[in-house]
Formats: structure tokens, C-alpha cells, sequence
């Protein structure tokens, strides 16, 4: 018998070091096929279950989780499953499918993390508000909305109104109303700085 260590099987691999390894030495349960349902199943195979895929991933906690959902999907499609040559099998290949696709995941959270930290930082400050905030803010919230996507994103009217979900009548209305009050602020901004002089 091989000796088992708890580290974690590499799947990229693909072979494992310790295939044909038996975990614990057991006596194969035969289940009468009408009395077997997945409590019954469950109660014989879980904890067998659980130690063999600790083996395989080296994380116990991963290793449940992936059993029991594998039982969760097991019962979901219990009718089919239940008509199986060997439905502990199945539920076997589900919580191993499911701990590789864990793996892989991690993997590929990682080499992400690892990419991401070789790129130089990037501030994530807030501009500071300039002038045409400061104007926009003194309008209406449908006003500011409208003039903000025209001058600000650049948008066509046709796209102001499908993204606000309103006709391209009610947005030419809209920007027409903003650009008066725009106009009235700027003209009394003005005249405020020229008496001030």
C-alpha cells in the first residue's frame, strides 16, 4: 500500500500518484436496489467519501463541500440516478468534477492576481468637480441627465433616449430646457462679476 500525504493532487498532470491507493479498508456494501434511496446511500458512503477526497485536494472543508453537493445534485435527479449501475460512482464523479473545477478556478484566480500585480498602480481618486459639474448640478435631474450624456459622453440624441428610455422628442425638450437655464445661470454669473468689478 502506498503511503498518502496530504497534499494536493496536481491535475494538471492528469495522473495521479496515488491511483489504485485505497483509503481505508472497507467491505463493499450491497444495497437491495429498492430499498436504496440517497439517505441510505448518504449514511454508507459520505464519510468514505469525504476522507478520499481529502486525499485528492488536501483540504478537508473542500472535500465535504464537493460530497455534498454532489449528493444535493444526486438527489435532484434521484429517478435517473437510482436506475444506475453504480449511483455511488456517479456521485463520486460529480464531487471529483467538482473539486477540479475548484482547482481550476484557484488557478486561474491566481494567475490573474499575479498579472494584475505586475501592472503599475492606477489611481482610483475622484476627479475634482470643475465648472460644467457645478453648472450641470444647478438643473433639474432629467435636465442634468440629458446635458450631462450630450456634453459630457459625447451621446446622440437617439442614444440619450434609449438609454434614459424616453422619446427623442422628450430629450431635444430636455436639452433645450437645460441650455436655457445654462445660458440664464452663465448671463447672470457675468453680470455678477462685471458689477463686482
Amino acid at each position: 500500500m502506498k503511503t498518502l500525504s496530504a497534499l494536493a493532487l496536481s491535475w494538471e498532470s492528469g495522473i495521479s500518484p496515488w491511483a489504485g491507493t485505497t483509503v481505508d479498508n472497507f467491505e463493499p456494501v450491497t444495497i437491495p436496489s429498492d430499498s436504496a434511496d440517497v439517505s441510505t446511500l448518504f449514511n454508507l458512503h459520505y464519510a468514505r467519501l469525504v476522507r478520499s477526497l481529502t486525499v485528492i485536494c488536501g483540504n478537508s472543508e473542500e472535500a465535504a463541500d464537493a460530497v455534498q453537493e454532489a449528493f444535493v445534485k444526486a438527489h435532484l435527479k434521484w429517478r435517473k440516478i437510482s436506475t444506475y449501475d453504480d449511483p455511488v460512482g456517479w456521485i463520486r464523479r460529480v464531487a471529483i468534477n467538482k473539486v477540479r473545477d475548484g482547482h481550476r478556478s484557484r488557478v486561474r484566480r491566481e494567475r490573474i492576481v499575479d498579472r494584475l500585480s505586475t501592472l503599475p498602480n492606477v489611481t482610483s481618486e475622484i476627479p475634482e468637480i470643475d465648472e460644467v459639474a457645478d453648472l450641470l448640478a444647478t438643473l433639474p435631474k432629467q435636465q442634468r441627465a440629458v446635458a450631462a450624456m450630450f456634453y459630457v459622453e459625447q451621446m446622440s440624441v437617439l442614444e440619450i433616449a434609449a438609454a434614459l428610455e424616453i422619446s427623442d422628442g422628450a430629450v431635444k425638450f430636455h436639452l433645450h430646457q437645460a441650455r436655457e437655464k445654462l445660458r440664464a445661470h452663465i448671463e447672470a454669473a457675468r453680470a455678477n462679476e462685471e458689477s463686482d468689478r
